[in-house]
């Protein structure tokens, strides 16, 4: 119990400390790369306050100046602190509509330009993978959860079509990658904060570019095998993070 209070408290007190920054900072930086710093180095402070190691494995080298859209399995909130620190691109997340609302931190999601998406409204939803295929076309990367919630991790739950969509209509390549250790941090759908490391993998990007929208169940077979291939792999012992 004595963690789980400490975690919380410092995780309130780092997210107001940095989305305040943000917003205070936005005229600064109004396509929101400055708060992209901030969500890296707030992620750092929590993994490191709480003593949690993090490893990344890469399967490819990744192009800098090329726009990707990453798309990974989803156990546990500190999954959104691992991507952070383990992708180098500017990156935009898709995220739950009701995180736009809370005070100061959703605020600072709005100006920051990241897309919000509410599943239950298909129209809504469709307009907010529009505004991300945008973003995309301006060379800004874009991570998703094709599960669309938080689950198990193993087996992956069904994915959500909309993102594969897009990634055919924007024609770059898709990152398939899997975050592993965050569920004995923070399980689902729960407020205790334990123990653990964590280890992400980045596969290959596979190709869009050229294939019609009628490639959309063969794309995310693709990425559903190459997901699943990265989690059975063992993992090995964790390094200091990153």
């Amino acid at each position: 119990m004595g963690r789980t209070v400490f975690a919380w408290t410092i995780g309130v007190a780092y997210t107001l400390f940095w989305s305040s920054l943000g917003i205070i900072t936005w005229p600064l930086s109004p396509r929101g790369e400055l708060y992209l710093s901030f969500a890296r180095i707030w992620s750092r402070w929590i993994l490191g306050t709480l003593r949690i190691p993090m490893s990344v494995e890469s399967k490819s080298t990744l192009e800098l100046d090329q726009p990707y859209i990453f798309m990974s399995n989803h156990r546990s909130i500190f999954d959104i602190f691992a991507l952070f620190l383990a992708t180098e691109h500017s990156l935009r997340m898709v995220a739950k509509r009701v995180l736009f609302f809370i005070p100061i931190f959703g605020w600072a999601l709005w100006m920051c330009r990241f897309i919000p998406i509410d599943r239950s409204d298909r129209e809504e939803a469709i307009k907010s993978l529009e505004s991300a295929a945008r973003k995309i076309r301006e060379g800004i990367s874009v991570l998703v959860f094709p599960e669309g919630t938080r689950g198990p991790g193993e087996p992956l739950l069904p994915f959500k079509k909309g993102s594969f969509m897009m990634a055919l209509k924007a024609g770059v390549p898709v990152v398939p990658v899997v975050v592993l250790g965050t569920e004995d941090v923070m399980e689902a759908r729960s407020l205790r904060v334990g123990h653990g490391s964590i280890t992400v993998r980045l596969g290959a990007p596979i190709p869009t570019a050229g294939r019609g929208t009628d490639a959309r169940d063969e794309l995310m077979r693709e990425v559903r095998v190459a997901m699943q291939a990265l989690m059975a792999e063992p993992v090995a012992e964790p390094a200091s993070g990153k």
